[in-house]
């Protein structure tokens, strides 16, 4: 059992100010993928320098009512959820390299999650830069032997389970200029003139269930008496690589805000979970004066499900009471992997 504690997520006096930018000018993209219905997904540019490019990323027809996430995945066939993502999970709105769509987010989402442009007809678009490189360092290798990395979208969190939204670009990672055949066959009918065999062996073990987290505080943005305060959990990063196929838990309890002004109780911290990764469901939603009495799970994997990395987050909502007194507040997350 592995547990981790993000410390003092506090109530501050400042907010958080969230912004995805806007973007403009003109491009044609050059690679393109539709999806399952009648999306179109394009993509400025599908040869990408490894270390890292900005790619205008364009697309249409998108369902309004859905909202999607776009971000540069491993793509593990047509079907299946393509995960994990360079860059992990992010639900802030501050990074460009993965962005939340959506029109109708929940609360929490609303000024993080970017609308979409509405093309009539119940369709929308959207045109954005999306910030591409091949590692990141959580592990992720777009480079890797038998890794195929696609610019990508999914139905967001809300709907986790809905694969309409799939649509993926495979992309290439540029490896220099000059000649595309530096050493070409002097003679392309002549062969291999002998050939030998070796017989390769290798023992595998298995290795550790061990879980990580982003960072170990969250500041909520401020709020007033009987409003909410919101934010996001930091990314939690579990990694199953024990090769047993027997599945885990990861669950998250909260004990009460406190501070010099008083006390607000843990049942008023609600949450949203989100989780990325092979066959890893989120938790429920736990609405705030519902909430952290008890442990609550954040994601779950069941047996021959969660190898591998899988990215767990969640958005906060925390209600303040009518009752609170005015001041400075702060709680400790406690998350437990078994």
């Amino acid at each position: 059992m592995s547990t981790m504690k993000l410390r003092r997520a506090a109530v501050v006096v400042t907010g958080m100010a969230l912004a995805l930018g806007s973007l403009a000018g003109p491009a044609l993209a050059d690679a393109g993928a539709s999806g399952p219905e009648g999306q179109t997904l394009t993509a400025a540019k599908a040869e990408i320098d490894p270390a890292g490019e900005s790619i205008r990323v364009t697309g249409t027809g998108y369902d309004l009512n859905k909202g999607i996430y776009l971000a540069l995945c491993v793509s593990n066939g047509a079907g299946q959820v393509a995960t994990p993502c360079v860059g992990g999970i992010d639900m802030t709105g501050q990074s460009h390299g993965m962005y939340w769509i959506s029109s109708n987010p929940p609360p929490y989402g609303v000024g993080i999650a970017k609308p979409y442009t509405d093309e009539g007809n119940g369709k929308g678009g959207f045109d954005l830069n999306l910030d591409v490189k091949a590692v990141d360092d959580q592990g992720t290798d777009c480079t890797a032997a038998g890794v195929q990395c696609v610019i990508y979208t999914r139905a967001d969190h809300t709907r986790g389970g809905d694969r309409s939204q799939d649509v993926q670009i495979p992309v290439t990672w540029k490896t220099g200029g000059g000649d595309p055949d530096p050493d070409p066959d002097p003679d392309p009918g002549s062969g291999p003139v002998a050939s030998a065999d070796q017989t390769l062996s290798v023992n595998v073990t298995g290795g550790a269930l061990s879980l990580s987290v982003a960072g170990n505080a969250v500041a909520l943005s401020a709020a007033t008496v009987g409003g909410t305060a919101t934010g996001q959990m930091n990314t939690a990063t579990v990694t199953d690589q024990r090769g047993s196929a027997s599945g885990w838990s990861l669950v998250g309890q909260v004990g009460d805000f406190t501070g010099d002004a008083g006390t607000i109780p843990a049942a008023q911290l609600g949450w949203t979970p989100a989780a990325t990764g092979d066959g890893v469901t989120p938790g429920g939603t736990v609405q705030p004066g519902t909430g952290f009495g008890t442990a609550a799970a954040l994601c779950t994997a069941a047996a021959g499900k969660g190898a591998g990395t899988t990215d767990c987050g969640a958005g906060l909502n925390l209600g303040i009471p009518s009752g609170a007194k005015p001041g400075s507040y702060s709680a400790t997350l406690t998350l437990t992997l078994s």
